[in-house]
C-alpha cells in the first residue's frame, strides 16, 4: 500500500509551523478541502478524486498533521489554524470573495473562521459537520473527551495491513468504505526506519488540536454571507454536529443523512461529493 502522489509545497505558516500543501488533482478552478482533526489531506481518496473531475483540489494539512509541522509555542487554537488558512489563500493567490472550499469537522469549520478573519473571502463552501458550539457551549480547558482518548491512541505499527486489519475491526472505522479506509491507512501513517509506520498525527498533537476549538462558537460566524451548505449525519448526542452553524449562518442549506456518522465523507464519498459539487455549482 504505497501513495505516488507529488510531495507537498511547504509554506511558512505563524508560530513557526511549516505547512504542507498538497496538489490533490485536476485541472479546473482551484477548490480548497480542509481534512478533519486527525487526518490529513491525502487521506480522503475517494472522495476527493470526484472533486477533482472539475476542480483543481488543493488540501493543506493541519498543524502537526500530515506532512506539516507543529507549532512551536504548542499553540493549537483554532483561530490560529484558520489563519493558516489564510497563508494557503494568499500562497494560491486565490482572489478575495472568489474561493470554494469543502471541508469535514473541524475543517468545515475553519473555512468560516477564515472568513471571519478576513470577511467575504468565500464565495459558495460545502462542510460535512462543522465542529461549532452555541455560544457557552464549547469545552471549557481540558474538558473534551476527545482529549484523553486520542493522547493514549496506539500509534505504532507493524505495517499498515496490521494497520488495517484493526481499523476495519472496530469503530468508526469498521463503518467506512473499504476503499475509504485503505486511502486512510496508506496517508495517515509513515515509515519509520526499523520497518514499522506510526500515525503522521501524534497522539498528544491531536489532543491538542480538540483542545483548541474552544473559539469555535457559532455566534463568530453569523456575518458569513457566502453560500453554505452544512452536510449532516444522524445525531450522535455528542453536540448535534453541524446544527449550530446551519442555525448561525444566513445563507445555509441543510442535507441531513441519517444512515451517515460523522465519518460521512468516508462512509459515502460518492454520495457526499455529489453533494459538495452541487452546493458548489449553486
Amino acid at each position: 500500500m504505497s501513495s505516488d502522489a507529488p510531495p507537498p509545497i511547504h509554506l511558512e505558516a505563524t508560530d513557526g509551523v511549516s505547512l504542507a500543501l498538497h496538489h490533490l488533482g485536476g485541472e479546473g478552478p482551484p477548490l480548497l478541502f480542509v481534512h478533519a482533526t486527525g487526518f490529513n489531506a491525502r487521506t480522503y481518496g475517494p472522495f476527493v478524486a470526484p472533486l477533482a473531475r472539475h476542480y483543481t483540489v488543493w488540501g493543506p494539512d493541519l498543524r502537526a498533521h500530515g506532512w506539516s509541522t507543529g507549532p512551536a509555542n504548542g499553540n493549537f487554537s483554532w483561530d490560529r489554524l484558520a489563519v493558516d488558512l489564510l497563508t494557503v489563500v494568499d500562497h494560491l493567490e486565490l482572489e478575495h470573495g472568489t474561493v470554494l472550499g469543502v471541508g469535514h469537522s473541524v475543517g468545515a469549520a475553519l473555512l468560516l473562521l477564515a472568513d471571519v478573519q478576513r470577511p467575504g473571502l468565500l464565495c459558495r463552501s460545502y462542510g460535512y459537520e462543522p465542529v461549532m458550539w452555541r455560544p457557552g457551549e464549547a469545552f471549557g480547558p481540558g474538558e473534551n473527551p476527545l482529549i484523553a482518548s486520542a493522547a493514549k491512541r496506539k500509534e505504532v505499527f507493524a505495517n499498515r495491513a496490521e494497520a488495517m486489519e484493526r481499523f476495519a475491526a472496530r469503530p468508526p472505522f469498521s463503518t467506512v468504505r473499504a476503499d475509504a479506509l485503505l486511502s486512510y491507512v496508506t496517508n495517515a501513517f509513515e515509515d519509520l526506519e526499523d520497518g514499522t509506520v506510526r500515525l503522521r498525527c501524534r497522539g498528544v498533537d491531536e489532543a491538542a488540536t480538540y483542545d483548541g476549538e474552544r473559539v469555535s462558537t457559532s455566534d463568530r460566524i453569523t456575518g458569513v454571507q457566502a453560500r453554505i451548505t452544512i452536510g449532516k449525519g444522524a445525531d450522535d448526542g455528542f453536540g448535534n454536529l453541524g446544527i449550530p452553524a446551519f442555525e448561525a449562518l444566513p445563507n445555509a442549506v441543510l442535507r441531513v443523512h441519517e444512515d451517515l456518522g460523522h465519518f460521512g465523507p468516508l462512509q459515502a464519498p460518492d454520495r457526499l461529493a455529489t453533494d459538495a459539487l452541487a452546493a458548489l455549482a449553486d
